[in-house]
């Protein structure tokens, strides 16, 4: 393997929330690019738009869901949202599909006209007494008009140029501007009731027809327009739950296959399977495991070790990435006994594996992406470090910048700084900053990442590798 790259990485956005309620749970781009979402822990979507400039700036944020009782167990469920997915729409807006421990929520987010704007457009007559009024002129309907000073300002005209609509039938349109309209939110479908345990991920299928819902026994299959009714086409709970061996831990539908998804389990195995070989599913299609034979010794924390958080296609499909505690693997979907490649990103911990099950760390579930073109791929780690990782050179690590005091876009946002993760020390780590999350741009090597309460857009503006002599 080479060198480290000698990469470049600047800052898009840099934002730090709010301690309590700020806390950032969920991270997706759209197809485009264009376009990414944040769910935070009090419930609330945040809609962030690329701006001329390069960056991203915030357009809009909505709540999504609310602290509500389940009247089966009398419990409280939560509205930190755990999952954001974007659903192509057949119309104007965007579609995102939002899911807490319990329920699932598809939202139409768009820009609409305010009601005073549809009022005034909808009465050419008041649109010309308001515009008059405005611009000092005697109201429409009065018999006489006063003639205007020199160097008054003229009332604007009824009919911009480039733009429909005037004094005539329709009229009105043409007065439109950016302050007549406002970004509103509609729930449009609400998938409830089809989960005893928490839901935990949720995977739009490349139909965009079908989805799936997972919790940590059971996947559940959806049609988007259908909220009244699902199958459940996995179920691995066994009848006497103390033989319960292993749980489902992640899932995802395959990039352009429809009738293909895999989920993860705590054991450490990745489950692949086809939908069309029967209604229930019940053995996979290809089982990815690394043999026990593979592993030199088997302590104690063996089974937490290899139990995998986190688990996504590459982009065309031929390849599985997957997110252990201390390693990230590269699967080849054609070759099940072992990965292609496997990348250490937290060697440093491997020693204090007591310490980190005692404080609950060896229990954290990062995150992964790869990039477009399926040559790198990003996950978090701890001291807010998020790890980039090529197939052909060693990673880096990307320190988050100080948290600003006050986030304005005039000021440029400070830069990640860049590190050498084989250089680490378990003494100076720091377990209460941690990226989970991170998110890839589908075009573009941009990422997104949080932990915590901050969040993070980067872009790689070069990359080059030097070969070992």
């Amino acid at each position: 393997m080479s060198k480290a790259p000698e990469q470049q990485w600047t800052s898009l956005l840099s934002i730090t929330g709010d301690e309590k309620d700020g806390l950032v749970t969920a991270l997706e781009f759209d197809e485009s690019g264009e376009t990414f979402a944040v769910g935070d822990k009090s419930g609330h979507v945040s809609m962030y738009q690329k701006a001329r400039n390069g960056g991203y700036s915030h357009q809009y944020r909505f709540r999504s869901h609310t602290p509500t009782l389940d009247p089966l167990k009398s419990l409280e469920i939560e509205e930190r949202i755990n999952m954001i997915k974007f659903v192509r729409g057949q119309s104007s807006g965007t579609y995102v599909l939002t899911t807490n421990d319990k329920v699932i929520k598809l939202w139409r987010v768009q820009k609409k006209r305010s009601n005073a704007a549809r009022r005034l457009s909808s009465s050419p007559q008041r649109l010309k007494n308001a515009l008059l009024a405005k611009a000092g002129g005697s109201p429409i309907g009065s018999p006489r008009l006063l003639p205007r000073p020199i160097g008054k300002v003229p009332p604007p005209s009824l009919k911009r140029p480039g733009v429909e609509g005037g004094e005539g039938k329709g009229g009105g349109r043409s007065l439109a501007s950016k302050q007549d309209y406002q970004m509103t939110s509609t729930l449009k479908r609400d998938y409830a009731g089809a989960h005893s345990y928490h839901i935990h991920s949720i995977s739009i299928n490349s139909d965009n027809e079908t989805f799936i819902s997972l919790d940590s026994l059971r996947v559940n299959l959806w049609h988007l327009q259908q909220e009244a009714q699902r199958y459940t086409i996995i179920d691995i709970k066994p009848k006497d739950m103390t033989g319960l061996t292993e749980i489902i831990t992640s899932g995802t539908f395959h990039p352009t296959h429809c009738h293909t998804l895999m989920y993860t389990t705590s054991r450490g195995r990745m489950c692949l399977h086809d939908l069309r070989s029967s209604a229930v599913l019940k053995e996979p299609a290809r089982n990815f495991e690394i043999a026990e034979t593979a592993y030199p010794t088997k302590h104690f924390f063996s089974e937490i070790l290899t139990s995998i958080s986190d688990a996504k296609f590459t982009n065309e499909g031929r390849y599985v990435l997957s997110r252990d505690y201390l390693s990230l693997k590269l699967w080849d979907v054609n070759m099940e006994h072992k990965p292609v490649q496997v990348f250490p990103v937290q060697t440093h911990l491997s020693g204090h594996l007591p310490m980190l099950y005692h404080n609950n760390a060896l229990f954290d579930r990062f995150q992964c992406a790869a990039s477009p073109d399926g040559k790198q791929f990003a996950t978090g780690s701890y001291s807010n470090n998020t790890i980039i990782q090529s197939r052909k050179s060693d990673a880096v690590a990307l320190g988050a910048p100080p948290a600003p005091s006050q986030f304005s876009m005039s000021k440029p946002n400070p830069d990640p700084k860049i590190s050498n993760p084989s250089q680490f020390e378990y003494s100076t780590t720091k377990f209460n900053e941690k990226v989970l999350l991170c998110a890839w741009h589908p075009k573009q090597n941009i990422i997104a990442c949080s932990g915590t309460n901050r969040l993070g857009v980067y872009e790689q503006k070069k990359i080059s590798y030097e070969q070992d002599k």
